[in-house]
């Protein structure tokens, strides 16, 4: 397995079991992100972190610009943009925590079932390359 494919696959280990958790314990979402939010910028410095790490591994090891493989780096700018934007400007990172308990345990299935498919997408691809 190349670094890239193992970038890959780590990205698809992490975005099936939180994409499963999501769609499956949504509640536990919902007050997580409440609790991150009730602690104002501890719990926002706490959420930014995990997509300032995530994106970094990413786009430190895993910078594809062609198709479908642009997905998993897309994935790691996004993250990496989020978790920048909201140590920088934490009162975005707070609001955005706050709006969780306006939108409920609907829009965790929703995000949770987008996370598995796009972790079931890049599995097929390593099993298409015979990354395993």
């Amino acid at each position: 397995m190349t670094i890239i494919q193992s970038v890959e696959f780590f990205v698809a280990i992490n975005l099936l079991v939180m994409g499963l958790s999501h769609f499956l314990q949504p509640k536990m979402w919902v007050d997580f992100f409440v609790f991150l939010h009730a602690k104002q910028g501890v719990g926002n410095i706490l959420n930014a972190l995990l997509s300032l790490t995530m994106g970094s591994v990413i786009i430190a090891f895993h910078f594809i610009w062609e198709w479908p493989k642009i997905l998993v780096t897309l994935y790691g700018l996004l993250s990496l943009i989020k978790g920048g934007i909201y140590l920088l400007k934490p009162s975005i990172g707070i609001a955005s925590i706050g709006k969780v308990n306006l939108e409920g345990k609907n829009k965790f299935r929703g995000i949770g079932l987008v996370m598995v498919i796009l972790a079931v997408g890049i599995l097929f691809g390593l099993i298409m390359e015979g990354a395993f």
